[in-house]
């Protein structure tokens, strides 16, 4: 818990604390690669969130399903220029646990790039 609140951390405040510390991740705050991976969402390297995307970003189902590499991969393909390029603010709006449930099958990735306009 430390770590979530640590400046040189993840630096949340005590209020977003205690908002990210829904179901999902009560459950998960002790496991292997857990906060390793709250930590890729922050990176700038990686997803780039801020700590209060973060906090609104996680949910259970994303929760359950953080330290699997084929959900990762699928949350960084929401963001990469190359395929939905989707900004931080648009996918942390977009996550839910429906979406965190079901953005692994391409059914749902193909579906969700069909409604993007060549606008966007």
């Amino acid at each position: 818990v430390r770590a979530l609140r640590s400046p040189d951390d993840l630096g949340l405040s005590s209020k977003q604390v205690v908002t990210f510390m829904c179901d999902g991740v009560a459950a998960r705050l002790t496991d292997a690669g857990f906060l390793e991976a709250v930590r890729a969402l922050r990176s700038p390297d990686d997803l780039g969130l801020s700590s209060e995307q973060v906090v609104t970003f996680m949910c259970g189902g994303v929760a359950a399903r953080l330290t699997d590499a084929g959900f990762m991969e699928a949350v960084r393909a929401l963001r990469s220029p190359d395929d939905l390029g989707l900004s931080s603010k648009q996918v942390v709006t977009f996550m839910c646990d429906g979406v965190a449930a079901r953005l692994t099958d391409a059914g749902f990735l193909e579906a969700v790039r069909a409604l993007r306009s060549p606008d966007d």
